[in-house]
């Protein structure tokens, strides 16, 4: 069956005191997620940290083994084993030893050319230590097929595939996709595929299969072959602002065409000869889910938090910052958590599987057949526990007022379309959470991931701890329905997007920044209120500085400022210097830069007492079921965000 869901992607390291990785636990955690992809193609990659100067080259060849064999022994190639399988193509392996690594590398690149033109056939694993199993079906299949289960390793990377870009037919386009030493599993898009190809081509590189997934393990690996260390190279790939500095004006030109744009997810794995290396990736809007975790003996990167739990329950996890990286080596530890230590304490703990009181065990049951096995139970309150990764809770549930109380972590899509029912949550939540729930009530005792709350439009959600990207998007109200969105912790990027009705409150019980960026960009009505003193940087998609500076140069020359006034105004962010401008030059501004998206204007006050009035019951509330005392809050001072009107 073929799902919307995107691909599944799964990462494992071992620390140095850990055993190595069984292929088992491996297949376990991508199987887990299996309806994320389809059965047109999955795959699995294996690193050991070896010695020796031996090389496993693996081939899909629309012909017989002994005719690559002769391609590698005629180009120097010293052919020590050798084994294939025959079904549609011949799965050709071949172990190699060489003393010249740039051979071997030329080699492979031509090969790829040669054989690709004719689409006869495709390296698609090579490395000292590496190996890839990959082919057409879901991850059991492969698994299977290439009795993945017997292997062990240093490091695993897996993947199952929803084809977007790419045909499904054949095992060429399945994931990893594999260079030389390097590993790579994907979700999503690269909208940059094209810059990326030509910046590939500029370097001698040819014979894609016509896939981003390739040519993101490709970038990588030319990246570090001119020079550059693991974490460099990921400053380029990611596309990081040009605001934010982390490459000089020199590099941004040099690697113009080798950053990575779109929507997407991945995980790198690379063998530097000394090291492995694991690479969580997130884009900088973060449409795609990455989940990363450790333990005290492994370190984890997933597209869902169940697979991390279904290997370690304890396991510390947190989530990726838009637009950053974590990096992992099995020598040197973690290079970089992908957060700041602040926001890294501010994740909540593991969640509770279990209770003496249950009435349904979610670990006989699948994601399918739960919310009808709820619904069986005579009773209003019915406690599930060991849920894991089961999605769609409650989004079929009448309106009876059931009351269901779930213990584990919660798949994608709970309480979606809810009217009256509640749901209590005593771990995390996966992503897209309340989706248009129009009543009722949802409480969380963890975290909830990204798109929380999107068109909500009645009821209350409540989470102790924190929320993703894209919270409470397009929220709404009408009459006398207004929902209420209370989070304790912080939350990350574009926080009440395109809002236009209902409440928002993030308390920010944390040391860090209690919101990331563009806070209630484009919204058009409704309330944001965010304990203590928000940066109004963070508020809206503003301007530059150098836009912003364009913009008064501008005015001045239609005599709608003075030249003093461009000296008082040029420093202060957009958002203040609206707040400055008067007449015809407000409005200027207003058409070059929120004609198509709105930016919010704020205050730092304390409450009034008609809004104390408002959330004071919603509070109690909160505190009563969640057991805090944050009502106490209200008498503290909230950056409120609400809708420019002039």
């Amino acid at each position: 069956m073929i799902s919307p869901s995107g691909c599944g992607v799964f990462g494992v390291l071992r620390k140095p005191n850990a055993p190595k990785v069984e292929g088992k636990k491996v297949v376990e955690a991508i199987d887990l997620v299996r309806f994320r992809g389809s059965d047109k193609g999955a795959g699995f990659a294996v690193f050991n940290l070896r010695e020796g100067n031996t090389y496993v080259v693996k081939v899909f060849y629309d012909g017989d083994k002994e005719e690559l064999k002769r391609i590698l022994e005629d180009n120097g190639i010293k052919v020590v084993g050798e084994s294939a399988t025959y079904g549609e193509l011949c799965d050709c392996k071949f172990e190699i030893t060489l003393g010249n690594i740039v051979q071997l590398k030329k080699l492979t690149r031509n090969l790829n050319e040669t054989l690709w033109e004719k689409r006869k056939g495709r390296v698609y694993s090579v490395g000292k230590g590496l190996d890839v199993f990959k082919g057409v079906g879901y991850p059991k299949d492969i698994a299977n097929a290439y009795d993945v289960e017997k292997y062990s390793g240093d490091m695993w990377l897996a993947h199952t595939r929803q084809p977007t870009n790419s045909p499904g037919h054949f095992p060429y386009w399945s994931h990893p996709f594999s260079t030389f030493d390097v590993a790579i599993v994907h979700n999503g898009d690269v909208s940059s595929f094209g810059a990326n190809v030509e910046f590939l081509t500029s370097r001698g590189w040819g014979g894609f299969v016509g896939t981003d997934s390739e040519v993101m393990a490709f970038l990588f690996e030319e990246l570090v072959s001119e020079g550059l260390s693991v974490e460099e190279a990921m400053k380029v790939m990611m596309n990081p602002s040009r605001k934010s500095g982390l490459l000089s004006p020199e590099e941004d030109y040099m690697y113009r065409n080798a950053r990575l744009d779109g929507p997407f997810t991945a995980i790198i794995g690379y063998n530097s000869g000394d090291d492995l290396y694991m690479i969580g990736i997130a884009d900088r809007s973060k449409f795609r889910p990455v989940i990363i975790g450790e333990d005290e003996y492994y370190y984890y990167v997933a597209s869902e938090e169940s697979q991390i739990r279904l290997l370690s329950k304890n396991a510390r996890v947190w989530t990726l910052s838009p637009g950053s990286y974590f990096i992992v080596s099995l020598k040197r530890g973690v290079i970089s958590y992908g957060r700041t230590v602040e926001e890294l304490e501010s994740f909540s703990p593991p969640p509770t599987f279990t209770t003496s009181d249950y009435d349904i065990d979610a670990s006989k049951v699948g994601y399918k057949d739960l919310n009808k096995e709820i619904m069986k139970v005579d009773k209003k309150e019915v406690n599930v526990i060991n849920v894991m990764s089961h999605r769609f809770i409650g989004i079929s549930f009448p309106r009876t007022g059931k009351i269901v109380r779930l213990y584990g972590v919660v798949g994608n899509v709970l309480a979606n379309l809810n009217e009256n029912n509640e749901f209590y949550v005593y771990g995390n939540v996966a992503d897209d959470c309340c989706d248009t729930m129009h009543g009722g009530k949802v409480v969380i005792f963890g975290d909830a991931r990204d798109v929380l709350g999107q068109a909500l439009q009645g009821g209350k959600v409540f989470v102790k701890g924190n929320a993703g990207n894209r919270v409470g998007i397009q929220m709404r109200e009408y009459q006398n329905k207004r929902p209420y969105l209370l989070i304790g912790g912080r939350v990350d990027d574009y926080l009440g997007e395109y809002m236009a009705g209902g409440v928002i409150v993030v308390f920010n019980n944390t040391k860090s920044s209690p919101t990331g960026n563009y806070v209630g960009s484009g919204m058009v009505g409704g309330r944001i209120y965010v304990r203590g003193r928000l940066d109004p940087g963070r508020l809206g998609l503003q301007p530059n500085k150098v836009e912003v500076i364009k913009l008064l140069k501008a005015l001045m020359l239609d005599n709608l400022i003075t030249e003093k006034e461009i000296d008082e105004l040029r420093d202060l962010p957009y958002i203040e210097l609206m707040d400055r401008l008067q007449g015809d030059a407000k409005r200027f501004a207003k058409k070059m830069f929120e004609e198509k998206v709105g930016i919010p204007t704020y205050e730092y006050r304390e409450l009034t007492e008609e809004e104390v009035k408002e959330l004071l019951p919603v509070v109690s509330e909160y505190d009563r079921d969640l057991g805090t005392k944050y009502v106490d809050f209200l008498g503290e001072r909230f950056t409120v965000v609400r809708p420019r009107k002039d």
